[in-house]
């Protein structure tokens, strides 16, 4: 065996030297607090988009409350703002005959959808602070003058830091 091919395999496996070691450390540091900043960000925007999707369920359910109630009805929800209990509708009759189909429950509805937009403590399914409005406008009549198609919109909104935030839904009801 030649003397040069030994020196070669004599040799053990060599381990970092203490200025890679550093050099790699410095990478992951860099690495880890580019990750840690974003992360305050992606927590606000997370508690926005849940927010969000609140407020559109929120919205959708009453929309949804409100097309179960005949037609001739709607119009008694114009205006209803739920910071103002002067704005709600009046059931009609007073009390509501239980099991009557002709029972408009349009108080009741609007104070059940306030509570379930304030219920956030109690299960973190509602709005921080919000409030519901609902507005019902006339877009066609029919012959006779009379309203044959109305669009409902209700608004879901709420403060927050110091930013207004709201969710509008809109929705068309037909008398035909």
């Amino acid at each position: 065996m030649d003397q040069r091919q030994s020196a070669y395999t004599v040799q053990g496996p060599r381990g970092f030297t203490l200025v890679e070691l550093l050099v790699a450390s410095s990478i992951l540091v860099v690495a880890l607090l580019g990750i840690a900043s974003v992360l305050p960000t992606a927590d606000v925007t997370l508690h926005q988009a849940g927010q969000i999707s609140k407020a559109v369920s929120l919205a959708q359910q009453m929309i949804e409350t409100i097309k179960n109630d005949p037609f001739t009805e709607l119009t008694k929800y114009h205006g209803v703002d739920t910071r103002n209990t002067a704005t709600y509708p009046t059931d009609e009759p007073i009390p509501p005959l239980p099991g009557t189909a002709g029972n408009f429950m349009g108080g009741t509805n609007v104070t059940r959808w306030k509570d379930d937009i304030n219920l956030y403590l109690a299960s973190g399914v509602g709005i921080t602070g919000g409030y519901g409005t609902i507005v019902v406008s006339t877009v066609a009549s029919g012959g006779s003058g009379n309203a044959i198609l109305r669009k409902v919109t209700v608004e879901v909104g709420w403060r927050e830091r110091g930013q207004d935030f709201s969710v509008r839904l809109a929705t068309l009801a037909s008398a035909i």
